[in-house]
């Protein structure tokens, strides 16, 4: 199911959308669509190489907690 939302975008944006959609030949909601649908998987796919980077360094040799690494990620070192 569809939903209409609306939203106010700079003029500079708008225009420079108005281009792109008569370069490509398709709909400004087509690119918007596809600009957001692009923004959520490279999230997804950031989030999952943060959690397989915190397994790899909580793994042998370094066998850190999540908890503990996170703590130290956290610390401020310019405080010391």
């Amino acid at each position: 199911m569809k939903t209409k939302v609306g939203t106010v975008l700079e003029e500079e944006v708008v225009q420079r959308l108005r281009e792109q959609s008569a370069k490509e030949g398709r709909s400004m909601n087509e690119i918007i669509y596809d600009a957001l649908v692009h923004y959520f998987q490279k999230g997804q796919k950031q989030r999952e190489m943060r959690r397989a980077a915190v397994e790899r360094l909580c793994s042998r040799p370094f066998q850190l907690s999540t908890q503990e690494l996170n703590e130290i990620l956290e610390e401020d070192y310019f405080e010391q």
